[in-house]
């Protein structure tokens, strides 16, 4: 079963992955010990989906665009967006300590992940299968049809 970290309250809802706290009550004035090896992780991630346009930063009056900021990474066992990192590390945001665990137990490397992997991770977390969308067989079938 995959789990998903950094989907908050404040942040417009997607794929119907349930948003259950508010990013406000997870910021801290400092960070774990290995907060820097927790962000390279998380940046880290293997793409699953990419989003075009930014978010705006939730926390900054500034409203800090993050580019990409709804797309969504894994490590394969966690799914979580692509402005997760950012926060990590600019507000120190506390992450579950069971992800934190598989963070440490994997020694900060994300591993590598093949297509099928990454394609179940993504049906599970939104449901579809892009398995289907995305098929080579398919694009050739496309041009094949069209001639």
């Amino acid at each position: 079963m995959i789990r998903t970290v950094g989907f908050f309250r404040e942040q417009a809802s997607s794929w119907g992955i349930e948003r259950e706290h508010s990013i406000h009550d997870l910021v801290r004035a400092t960070g774990e010990a290995d907060e820097e090896a927790v962000v390279q992780y998380l940046v880290s991630g293997a793409d699953i989906f990419s989003e075009m346009g930014a978010e705006l930063d939730i926390l900054s009056t500034d409203a800090f665009p993050i580019a990409g900021g709804a797309s969504l990474k894994t490590d394969g066992t966690w799914v979580w967006r692509l402005d997760l990192p950012h926060y990590v590390a600019t507000y120190h945001v506390a992450l579950p300590e069971d992800f934190l665990q598989t963070i440490r137990s994997r020694a900060y490397v994300v591993p590598q992940l093949d297509d099928e992997a990454l394609f179940a991770v993504l049906e599970e977390v939104t449901g579809m299968d892009y398995r289907q969308i995305h098929s080579p067989n398919r694009r050739a079938c496309e041009c094949a049809s069209r001639s």
